[in-house]
């Protein structure tokens, strides 16, 4: 439980300075949550252990409109080659911008209990509602082979035109993929 509640710590602690980097900066400087413990080179990719398949989605507060960041759980693509595969897109909330600029990084699970991302992040400027059209697609190719995996992925939206960031990390997923 205490690894649990430090992870959470440090993830609310990285998504705090993000934030105050956009009210800052004027742009997002939130980082992909690559790690909730230190990673180890001797690790090698693993399931979820049981009762943390459906991790606590994090999100952090928007600064001046508050739209929405989604994703759906990472699967395996239905088409060729074999991949996992994450969708993002947003919705308004209170935004009046029509697009955003949204971000699907994709993260792999670790025997170490690292979260390491993988694949390259896919951004996209879609619009409100999600759908084939209006979303951003995180893939990384099952290179490693079909051994039941732990994945995730980190969806990020930042709305074009007016000050709105929001960023979830979608539950953790174990599927037939290995990178």
């Amino acid at each position: 439980m205490e690894k649990t509640t430090f992870g959470l710590a440090i993830r609310k602690m990285i998504m705090a300075i993000g934030v105050i980097g956009v009210v800052l900066l004027g742009m997002p400087q939130i980082p992909a949550v690559a790690s909730v413990a230190t990673s180890s080179p001797t690790a090698v990719p693993a399931p979820v252990p049981a009762g943390d398949a459906n991790s606590e989605i994090v999100t952090i507060p928007a600064t001046a409109c508050s739209p929405q960041a989604k994703g759906d759980n990472v699967h395996v693509s239905s088409t060729p080659p074999a991949t996992a595969s994450g969708h993002g897109w947003w919705l308004k909330g209170n935004c009046t911008a029509a697009k955003a600029q949204v971000t699907v990084q994709l993260q792999e699970f670790f025997s170490d209990g690292s979260w390491r991302n993988k694949g390259t992040p896919d951004t996209e400027d879609v619009f409100a509602g999600g759908g084939s059209g209006n979303r951003a697609t995180g893939r990384a190719t099952c290179t490693g082979g079909t051994a039941v995996t732990g994945w995730r992925s980190v969806v990020t939206a930042d709305v074009i035109g007016q000050t709105g960031l929001n960023q979830i990390i979608t539950p953790a997923q174990d599927i037939n993929c290995r990178v």
